[in-house]
């Protein structure tokens, strides 16, 4: 049986050389056991298959990147493609051989056994598919698609409006409280015009680059991007103005939040309008003395989850509108802290939350205007409850879903306030000019940033301070951090 089963798999190996680094670099599939040993080898399997919440799906091995394992705790699995993809469902497959040799012996793995698979590297195919549509669910899963209609139907408040698939740019959904109505904001291609009504239909039929046919509930989609190239991070296109990307290595080889690092610089901090709170006042300039990296978005409950689930710690309530990619919320000061120095030790690296100097030299990321984009707030640039997005005034929206500052921000204005390492004081004045954070004793407040999905514009301006308690928690309150480099 060992030596047929070797046979049988003899050409897919000479299949995916190919994909695999040359001149003496490793060919090995490491397969990582839950007690901590690793068989090195060729997985010996030509198709993984799913049963996913949208139904089977079936990726050919030399397509995969990495799969991880839920065990019969979790119970879901992870799948990430070499484009990025990601699947989660339950891996159909519960016995794999491990190929020591093309011609020797293979050994077989209970896949309950087994915690991760990382797959030997292989070289990054161009898209397979002529489409560059890319399905994403609230899930955190994400895929290239092709749309199998090509019209979508919606009602607005103007009637019904049928816009054909190759006018659009995006398909932003969200579910009412009564979950039997799906809302949907359609952006189009053609002078970035922006449609917000209720769609007719309650699935979309799609197929996915492996030629599989999918059926998808709306409910299950968090957003539709067309016509646009997608990163494995599909909402960031750049790392904006003068910035990098920084993303960490957990020691189980799994990644962290990315983070944009900064240049060190100096700014006008305050109410430069004239206009703004007394605790705005008085303006005066910050010489950051150190440079930093900062969230490129607010932490999302995704991010935070997995710092839960490894302490035992009761997650956050996510107010029946979703995790994912949405920021987490009902966070305390206290937690967020506790996440940061979790997060430091997963890394090796220092992070913590943003002074307040820090965050507002990253929101107005090198501007003097009210907003990063201007002195008026705009339609359609942040979530608040006055905005004209589709979550305004009643929810948190996924990150990513309005355009970046310059820096390559995302959510520095809106969707949620976020804490600062600062204690709260009622004047600018007495803070410290080098960019570090105002600490005093017996800090009864800390400062909190950016306003909110729930409150009006003005609160949103990139001058605009409040405070809150360091133990309370609230659906409008999240946070992003800050790493130090070197």
């Amino acid at each position: 049986m060992t030596r047929c089963l070797a046979f049988a798999f003899f050409s897919l190996f000479f299949l995916v050389l190919a994909d695999r680094p040359a001149e003496g670099a490793s060919l090995n599939d490491d397969v990582v056991l839950r007690n901590g040993d690793i068989h090195a080898g060729t997985v010996a399997q030509e198709v993984f298959g799913l049963e996913t919440a949208y139904g089977r799906v079936e990726i050919p091995y030399g397509l995969i990147a990495r799969i991880f394992f839920g065990g019969k705790k979790l119970r879901m699995d992870r799948l990430v493609t070499i484009f990025g993809e990601r699947f989660t469902g339950k891996i159909r497959e519960r016995e794999l051989f491990v190929l020591r040799d093309v011609l020797g012996p293979s050994l077989p793995v209970s896949v309950d056994d087994i915690a991760r698979i990382e797959f030997a590297p292989r070289k990054l195919r161009p898209n397979l598919a002529a489409t560059k549509q890319m399905v994403l669910f609230t899930n955190g899963d994400r895929f290239k698609v092709q749309f199998l209609t090509g019209d979508i139907m919606i009602k607005t408040s103007d009637g019904l409006k049928l816009l054909p698939i190759g006018d659009i740019a995006a398909l932003d959904f969200d579910a009412n409280e009564e979950g039997d109505l799906i809302r949907v904001q359609v952006r189009l291609n053609k002078d970035r015009e922006i449609f917000i009504g209720a769609m007719l239909n309650t699935s979309l039929n799609l197929r996915n680059h492996y030629g599989q046919a999918v059926s998808t509930r709306l409910g299950l989609i968090e957003s539709v991007v067309f016509n646009q190239l997608v990163t494995f991070n599909p909402a960031i296109p750049s790392a904006g103005k003068n910035g990098k990307f920084i993303q960490d290595r957990f020691d189980d080889d799994t990644t962290g939040p990315l983070m944009i690092a900064l240049p060190t610089g100096s700014y006008r901090r305050g109410d430069l309008q004239g206009t703004g709170d007394s605790d705005e006042k008085p303006t005066h300039t910050v010489r950051l003395s150190k440079p930093f990296a900062i969230g490129m978005h607010p932490v999302t409950f995704e991010e935070y989850d997995r710092f839960s689930e490894e302490f035992g710690r009761a997650r956050p309530a996510d107010e029946g509108w979703g995790r994912g990619r949405r920021p987490v919320i009902n966070v305390s000061w206290e937690d967020a802290v506790a996440y940061a120095k979790w997060l430091s030790r997963k890394t090796g690296y220092t992070y913590r939350l943003p002074t307040d100097s820090e965050w507002e030299f990253a929101a107005r990321a090198g501007g003097q205007t009210r907003y990063f984009w201007g002195d008026k707030p705009g339609r359609l640039m942040a979530n608040c409850s006055q905005c004209g997005s589709l979550w305004d005034g009643e929810k948190t929206a996924p990150v990513g879903k309005f355009p970046p500052n310059p820096f390559g921000l995302y959510d520095m204005a809106g969707n949620v306030w976020e804490w600062m390492e600062d204690c709260y004081h009622d004047k600018l004045s007495g803070f410290p000019t080098d960019g570090s954070a105002l600490q005093k004793k017996g800090c009864g407040k800390r400062v909190i940033r950016g306003g909110a999905w729930s409150f009006p514009p003005k609160e949103m301006r990139s001058a605009n301070r409040w405070r809150d308690f360091p133990t309370r928690r609230s659906d409008d309150t999240g946070f992003r951090l800050v790493r130090e480099l070197e």
